[in-house]
């Protein structure tokens, strides 16, 4: 399914809903053992992903330790977290695990590539240098290539998983990431979409979205998931991925660099959401993508609780600063 056609056949009618009740939204501690449970699964995600930054005779250290600087720098694991919960079976978690740490890679590959100074031109990423910044130019574009060729041999070779299942994931992922997907998306973005026959929103599905969708599909075929529950999942994974653009739109119109430990004010001659339809607009797109992929959670055929709780963990995670200042309404428990 292209980007766009993914977009005409999961666009949520916002305008359908009267009011839209975010009080889920508020209840982020509400389940201390739950929390406990997902930060386990987050440091164990963690090591692997140390793990398989294996040490080789041929592999330079500086160009290692670029890997690392990246790939290691405290991200938020929110994609290799939404990957497992959404296999959602215990018999293939540690392939589950490594194939959400490839995605994790691919996903840091693109943030070297955006961050230097031919496209973002940024300087901080969470809460430190960018790796250009830290390594120099060259080194990190080797650093991208690396991981992103990494990220696909994991995939490929993954263990516990039948031959036909690897190919056709790493098709998934590859088709993500180029010229169909991100990269796409990534040059719409740097040219504007004049010219071209998409709008905003379908040049955010290509440049977020459609790693999100990429990581539904794989999903959907390592647990052998029901037409259903993959239509379902792939509806999820759309909205999730639009509100993430939409959340990063906003702050980055809005908050500033010290609250968001990354470089902030970059779109502000970019077609963005905020700057094509303002940033109460936007405001509401972030909120009516989560509901959506709310709404959309017990018809896939996982658990439910754990991955609403990574739903309001993006809403969490927002600092109440930046909240106030985009007018979202903050969490009221534990932020």
């Amino acid at each position: 399914m292209s980007g766009t056609q993914a977009q005409k056949s999961t666009t949520f009618d916002a305008a359908s809903k009267q009011t839209i009740d975010t009080k889920w939204l508020q209840a982020f501690v509400g389940d201390e053992l739950l929390g406990k449970t997902i930060s386990e699964l987050r440091s164990r995600i963690e090591n692997r992903l140390q793990s398989l930054l294996e040490t080789d005779e041929y592999a330079p250290p500086n160009l290692l330790s670029a890997m690392s600087h990246a790939l290691l720098g405290g991200g938020k694991r929110f994609r290799p977290l939404i990957f497992v919960m959404t296999v959602n079976r215990d018999d293939c978690l540690n392939a589950a695990i490594d194939i959400g740490c490839a995605v994790e890679m691919v996903h840091t590959a693109s943030l070297i590539l955006d961050d230097l100074p031919c496209m973002d031109d940024a300087e901080l990423r969470r809460q430190k240098p960018t790796t250009h910044k830290a390594f120099g130019q060259a080194t990190a574009i080797l650093a991208a290539i690396s991981l992103l060729t990494l990220g696909i041999r994991i995939l490929s070779t993954v263990e516990g998983v039948p031959d036909h299942v690897r190919v056709r994931m790493a098709a998934v992922l590859s088709h993500a990431v180029g010229h169909t997907g991100l990269a796409a998306g990534q040059e719409i973005d740097l040219r504007g979409v004049s010219g071209t026959s998409l709008d905003v929103e379908q040049k955010n599905w290509l440049k977020t979205g459609k790693l999100f969708a990429a990581m539904a599909d794989m999903a959907s075929v390592l647990s052998q998931r029901p037409v259903q529950e993959e239509t379902a999942l792939t509806e999820f994974a759309f909205h999730v991925g639009s509100a993430f653009q939409a959340l990063d739109d906003l702050m980055d119109a809005i908050a500033g660099t010290s609250v968001l430990g990354k470089d902030s004010g970059k779109d502000t001659d970019r077609d963005t959401l905020v700057n094509e339809k303002g940033e109460a607009a936007t405001r509401r797109s972030y909120i009516d993508h989560l509901q959506a992929a709310n709404l959309a959670l017990p018809h896939c055929g996982v658990e439910v609780e754990p991955i609403r709780f990574m739903l309001r963990s993006i809403h969490w995670l927002v600092p109440n600063e930046a909240k106030a200042r985009a007018g979202i309404e903050p969490v009221v428990n534990g932020d």
